[in-house]
């Protein structure tokens, strides 16, 4: 019967089956526990698309935990872009979840499936559904080959690169792609709650505390706190940081030279996820640190006038009238960035949330 009503509405509308669907669970959901979404929207607060993104997201919640869902995540919905607030949203589907992290993750990871679908012109879409860290460790590595092709004059795109060094890695033991750099290995990066780690289950092994908030993935978002340990376990190396009791963002500290150190380096990306130009962009892993007050003119290599930006906003920031400032942190937090259009009105990025408030993390590096 529902799939009826969703054929109907998308021949009706001109929809495809997925965007029908995805219409009527928004509008039932704005129609029933949504109510403050709703009036939101209806006042002009947020956005069709942020309203659709909150109530997407919500789908594995029992009706007991959406208003708590719903305080969370509205509250972020007119500081951030549609997109951001997607993760937002998982974040916060993590935290009220009835059932832990870890059942949930082993539930889904038996569907996990490879699937074709052809395309047009000789093309063909091919769709790895697998464990979010599996496949974030799968691009980081297409995309480090990548870069290093490229960095040594491959004229390739770097989108074609990724798709090319994939392939030949599928359908040869080692890859054959020339100038890409050889022994590089996957990578992934997990920030995980310092009083996780100090769990014991009951063989004293390190177990997950299901208190201290979830784990999370870069470039993905947050995943259970059980494949989190595990890669902690296999670490080469950890990183601590301090977050902000208030914010949970992460806290600065001072470098004097040109170009940051890798600790420093890691702060920022780490502060700021994505390029910081006002749109959704880039994980900031991609992009370059650029100097906020420019190094001739009088500005430092320091944690408050260095932020992530892409080669596309770089040239917008020295190539046209789009300007950026960083306003320091009350009683030391990160700054905030702000940007202002040719229009003159102004946008502001706020530090990314790594940590439920009070707790400090650690930032693990591994190599898969």
């Amino acid at each position: 019967m529902q799939r009826q009503v969703v054929l109907e509405l998308a021949v009706a509308l001109h929809l495809t089956e997925p965007d029908a669907r995805r219409l009527i669970v928004t509008s039932e959901g704005l129609t029933g526990p949504f109510t403050a979404t709703r009036e939101a929207l209806a006042s002009g607060r947020v956005s069709y698309r942020h309203t659709e993104a909150l109530v997407h997201r919500s789908h594995p919640l029992p009706r007991e935990a959406l208003a708590r869902y719903e305080k969370t995540v509205l509250s972020w919905a007119r500081k951030v872009t549609a997109q951001r607030l997607d993760t937002i949203a998982r974040a916060a589907v993590e935290e009220v979840q009835p059932r832990t992290d870890t059942q949930r993750h082993t539930d889904a990871v038996t569907n996990r499936r490879l699937y074709l679908e052809p395309g047009s012109d000789g093309m063909a879409y091919l769709t790895l559904y697998t464990a979010a860290v599996e496949a974030t460790a799968i691009h980081n590595r297409a995309t480090d080959m990548a870069t290093s092709a490229k960095h040594n004059g491959d004229p390739r795109t770097h989108t074609q690169l990724k798709v090319d060094v994939l392939t030949d890695l599928m359908l040869n033991e080692n890859t054959h792609t020339p100038r890409v750099t050889p022994h590089i290995r996957a990578r992934v990066n997990v920030t995980v709650p310092a009083l996780t780690l100090l769990g014991r289950d009951h063989h004293g092994d390190l177990d997950a505390d299901q208190t201290s908030g979830p784990a999370t993935l870069e470039g993905y978002g947050p995943i259970d706190r059980h494949t989190a340990l595990n890669i902690t376990r296999q670490a080469r190396s950890f990183t601590r940081v301090l977050t902000d009791p208030a914010t949970g963002a992460v806290l600065s500290y001072g470098r004097q030279r040109y170009k940051p150190p890798a600790d420093l380096d890691e702060l920022i990306r780490l502060t700021h996820t994505e390029c910081t130009f006002p749109i959704p962009c880039k994980p900031s892993t991609t992009t370059d640190l650029d100097h906020t007050v420019a190094w001739g003119d009088g500005g430092t290599t320091s944690f408050d006038n260095l932020s992530p930006l892409c080669t596309s906003h770089h040239k917008v920031k020295h190539h046209t009238e789009w300007t950026i400032r960083q306003t320091p942190g009350p009683d030391g937090r990160p700054p905030t960035i702000t940007w202002t259009s040719p229009a003159g009105y102004e946008y502001t990025i706020e530090p990314t949330p790594l940590a439920k408030r009070g707790l400090s993390r650690i930032g693990t590096v591994s190599r898969v």
